[in-house]
């Protein structure tokens, strides 16, 4: 590496990458569209740009694995440059917004224009999301499993897998709800990829469904109140829920905003079940509150008791294992994509709001300060809007 090669340098900040079980205060150099080297110290006169990282967290770029970023085309979509610049993320997953009938309508208008790396889940339903509001999977002709292989093969860089909303009011019940249910699980099958299953008001039992689900599938909304919970009814996480951890279902966190409630977290971590992974399910019905962005959502976990480093690994390395992508996202390692973000933890006494209303008071909130995705740097951050002060201090 010869002198004044870097382009970004990001100066005196914590790294926190739990990818390399590195928490210490280092420099971290960038060229190009890699990380270049992690030091002690790396001289500023070696830089182009020159970020001052003092009193931040730098970790791995933020992957939120649950999404809706199509906007203008579906009623939840959202813009994903503008909340992921605002939220630290660097990839995001649309979990399902488009099926067969306008998945190439949303790469074109969602995809290829967004500078975020937007990756997606191909709903069953052949038409998405856009009247997500009457149940896609209402009307049983919807469902295309062969729309769905056929879309994943010819758009193999970013359809990754198969969405399906797995409540009553959206896949019908009884005999009804399991044809859908079945042919979403055909789907990833067939196409060689995984299933990501929205759960609540499910015309099934979640034990009931976890047979059919492999290693790599994935139950989003893993800590939603009301019916069909990944808890019995005397809130003890269900052992079918545990022994399909074991074997490699993944459980996301999905909050939205009608699908993370405290008392099931609560009970689920007591009894040392953690999500796989931590997501926003961030759309238009959440995006000013309770959800905001995904630092909002990682401060909520600090708050249930978890450690930085396990909510970092939580929001970067297991999802970019989920992704397929370990070695190549969720890591500082020199050599990796450059995707970084700058975390700012603010202390005080601060309200953090479920998706039913409930409320926790919590002393720590981390806030996007900045970050550097693909080598380049991101103008703007996180702001405020998520701070919330308790008793009025």
């Amino acid at each position: 590496m010869n002198d004044l090669s870097y382009d970004v340098l990001i100066k005196g900040g914590e790294i926190v990458d739990p990818s390399q079980n590195l928490r210490s205060t280092r420099d971290l150099a960038i060229c190009g569209r890699q990380i270049a080297r992690v030091d002690n110290s790396i001289s500023p006169t070696d830089a182009k740009y020159i970020i001052d990282a003092r009193g931040l967290y730098v970790v791995p770029g933020l992957i939120d694995l649950h999404a809706h970023v199509y906007p203008h085309h579906i009623p939840l979509g959202l813009d994903a440059d503008t909340i992921c610049i605002a939220g630290g993320v660097t990839t995001v997953l649309d979990t399902g917004s488009a099926g067969s009938n306008n998945f190439s309508g949303f790469r074109t208008d969602a995809v290829d224009r967004a500078q975020t790396e937007v990756l997606a889940l191909v709903n069953l339903s052949r038409i998405g999301l856009v009247a997500s509001e009457l149940g896609e999977l209402m009307d049983r002709r919807n469902a295309d499993i062969d729309g769905v292989v056929r879309i994943i093969r010819e758009h193999p860089d970013v359809a990754i897998g198969v969405k399906i909303r797995a409540s009553r009011h959206i896949i019908g019940e009884g005999e009804q709800g399991w044809a859908n249910f079945l042919d979403a699980v055909a789907a990833a099958r067939k196409s060689e990829t995984w299933l990501m299953v929205h759960i609540g008001e499910s015309p099934m039992p979640v034990p009931e469904m976890l047979p059919h689900l492999e290693a790599g599938d994935c139950i989003t909304h893993c800590f939603k109140g009301h019916s069909e919970r990944i808890l019995d009814g005397n809130d003890t996480v269900f052992e079918e829920v545990r022994e399909a951890a074991d074997r490699g279902v993944i459980f996301d966190v999905g909050h939205g905003a009608g699908s993370f409630q405290w008392e099931v977290a609560e009970a689920a971590v007591a009894q040392d079940f953690e999500p796989t992974t931590i997501s926003t399910d961030l759309h238009t019905g959440n995006v000013h509150g309770p959800v905001y962005d995904m630092p909002t959502t990682m401060s909520k976990f600090l708050l249930l008791g978890l450690s930085l480093e396990r909510v970092v690994e939580l929001s970067t390395t297991r999802p970019a294992e989920v992704l397929g992508r370990t070695g190549d996202l969720g890591t500082l390692q020199a050599g990796t994509v450059a995707d970084v973000t700058l975390l700012e933890e603010r202390s005080g006494r601060f309200i953090f709001t479920d998706s039913y209303g409930r409320h926790r008071t919590g002393e720590r909130l981390l806030i996007s300060a900045g970050m550097v995705r693909n080598g380049e740097i991101a103008p703007g951050g996180g702001g405020l809007r998520m701070r919330h002060l308790a008793d009025g201090k």
